[in-house]
């Protein structure tokens, strides 16, 4: 067997060791979102915990706005490029 410039298995006559339809589910997880066999999107809802209050916030991951507990005005969540950083003491759970 050989490999081409991809770093896919080839054997003689050119045809694929590797299943297309049935990929791993480790070589799934490296490709980019819209690249997969099945495209889903990768952000999220999250319930947010309130280091001071206790009281659980629901927030999106990819919050573009700051993100204030409704009870006790703590910051719960600043906006990035991508996904929001959580503030240091919060807890969250995926919902």
């Amino acid at each position: 067997m050989t490999a081409d410039f991809l770093g896919r298995r080839k054997t003689k006559g050119s045809v694929l060791a590797e299943d297309l339809l049935n990929p791993a589910p480790a070589a799934e997880a490296r490709k980019h979102k819209l690249k997969t066999l099945v495209p889903a999107p990768r952000s999220f809802f999250m319930d947010v915990k309130c280091p001071g209050c206790f009281n659980i916030t629901t927030v999106f991951s990819h919050a573009q706005t700051v993100v204030i507990c409704g009870s006790c005005a703590t910051v719960l969540c600043q906006p990035t490029g991508g996904k929001a950083r959580l503030t240091e003491g919060c807890s969250f759970r995926r919902k």
